[in-house]
């Protein structure tokens, strides 16, 4: 099968391409990032012999494409912070990208967030009514509903991503609190028994390979991703955290911009697979202590 996938070399692309080396599968991927080409494409070549690349954008002419297996696609302008700072270029690539990936109207699994969810005052299923809080998480619930527009599609809603990958992001919340502790010893922490929802980005990209390879049971269907255990609060991040290092902490009047406190059901996704993973915050701590 020939798989497109886009943002290929992001932090859940390098690590799905390598997650899917000893498949049977052809993978072209592209990503507009020169930075990412520059660190991480040799990487990515050399230890997926079935990965091709190309520098693009998906705004560029993508009717190369038309004739793929398959579209996983995961170009993204990600976070309320980086859509906030640049919104002119979040609705280009969360809105008018995903228009351009819809048109090809090829079988397409469209990661989008938990985000999406905003702030609601029940655990959140799949059939609940969306309450985005912020310009990301729109952008996002924007896109999903293109994606409905294809004959083929599924819709993934991830927890949180963490965890070592090829490429590190230093901001998400269990690095940043992480880093803090590892370079200052302190940290400042704010709703502290906010509950949130993490997923490993290795449990992620072995979870996108999974329905890769078994579409049909999930073709036109929107799904929760994660792990129940790690339904958590802020709180149990630092005491988890406080197991390995030493920490001074501080809690500080402040909310999350988008409104994120919420309990996500994975009972939809449980049907198919059920993922126990315990939170790995080990080898983030040693990842910042060499940094």
């Amino acid at each position: 099968m020939k798989i497109l996938v886009t943002g290929a070399l992001g932090y859940i692309g390098t690590q799905f391409i390598y997650n899917m080396r000893n498949t049977q599968h052809h993978i072209v991927g592209f990503d507009n990032s020169q930075e990412a080409i520059d660190q991480r494409l040799a990487g990515a070549l050399q230890y997926n012999k079935n990965f091709s690349f190309k520098k693009q954008d998906l705004l560029d002419d993508l009717s190369e494409y038309k004739d793929v297996d398959m579209i996983v696609h995961l170009a993204a302008e990600v976070g309320y912070v980086a859509c906030d700072d640049n919104p002119g270029q979040c609705m280009k690539t969360n809105v008018d990208g995903v228009k351009k990936i819809a048109e090809l109207n090829r079988p397409t699994i469209f990661l989008s967030t938990g985000s999406v969810y905003g702030k609601l005052d029940q655990p959140c299923v799949e059939t609940l009514d969306c309450n985005p809080a912020t310009l990301y998480a729109k952008s996002k619930l924007q896109g999903e509903e293109m994606i409905k527009d294809i004959t083929d599609w599924t819709i993934l809603r991830p927890a949180t991503a963490y965890g070592l990958s090829f490429k590190m992001r230093h901001d998400l919340l269990i690095h940043t609190l992480c880093r803090d502790a590892v370079k200052s010893g302190f940290i400042q922490l704010y709703q502290p028994k906010a509950q949130r929802t993490f997923y490993h980005v290795n449990d992620l990209a072995n979870t996108i390979c999974y329905i890769v390879d078994n579409f049909k049971q999930f073709n036109g269907g929107t799904f929760n991703l994660g792990a129940e255990n790690l339904n958590i609060t802020k709180e149990d991040i630092v005491k988890e955290i406080q197991k390995h290092i030493e920490l001074k902490l501080e809690i500080v009047e402040d909310e999350d911009r988008d409104k994120r406190d919420y309990y996500v059901d994975y009972s939809k996704q449980n049907q198919f697979f059920k993922v126990e993973s315990q939170l790995d915050i080990a080898g983030i701590i040693k990842y910042y202590q060499g940094y």
